[in-house]
């Protein structure tokens, strides 16, 4: 798995997978379209394809030291997850406490979108498969002093559209309209069922 994420990490482990993390080369852009392809592109950016792209960056600069890169049983995943506010605008991970406090606004009281992209690489073959897949959530209102005190936890570091669905639909009041797992940041039903088509066709 090319992610830092313990939780994406987690998911995997618990569907009975052996995972073997390395942290990837490539860094999230600040702006999840700034670093697409299809930025270069006029017009508006597909979030979906946006996320599969960054996903297959991940997954192509992985370190390959702790696997047989020429063992056709290796694939190496990555995955990233952008936030679309119900306005269509693109949200990344925040930089700091600030952006992460105007994320969460922007969100709060309305529908956005959550899409995760996945690569699925094999570096014996170079082949690369990319998928993603899109949950709507909802955030309903969230207090100052909730809000504060999550700020104060540092738990959106790393986050995008500064929240994790599994830290905080205790605590907010939050729906989920598909995946769950897409919003964590990793769509479990799609990607065991790749992955099970994958084992047997090889």
């Amino acid at each position: 798995m090319a992610s830092r994420s313990p939780r994406r990490a987690d998911l995997l482990r618990e569907a009975g997978l052996d995972v073997t993390c390395v942290t990837p080369g490539y860094d999230d852009p600040d702006q999840p379209d700034s670093a697409s392809t299809s930025s270069r592109v006029s017009g508006p950016v597909d979030p979906s394809r946006a996320a599969a792209e960054l996903a297959e960056r991940k997954a192509r600069s992985a370190p390959l030291s702790q696997v047989d890169k020429d063992d056709p049983c290796v694939l190496v995943v990555g995955a990233d997850t952008i936030v679309v506010d119900d306005a269509g605008r693109l949200m990344g991970k925040p930089t700091d406490r600030e952006s992460a406090r105007q994320m969460i606004r922007t969100l709060t009281d309305a529908w956005h979108d959550v899409v995760t992209g996945v690569a699925l690489w094999a570096p014996a073959t170079d082949a690369c498969e990319t998928f993603a897949d899109t949950a709507h959530v909802h955030v309903g209102q969230v207090s100052d002093a909730s809000l504060e005190a999550y700020l104060d936890s540092d738990q959106w570091r790393g986050k995008a559209g500064g929240y994790n669905l599994f830290e905080r639909q205790d605590h907010w009041p939050i729906r989920v309209e598909g995946d769950p797992t897409t919003v964590v940041g990793l769509p479990m039903r799609i990607l065991v069922d790749r992955l099970t088509s994958i084992r047997v066709e090889s």
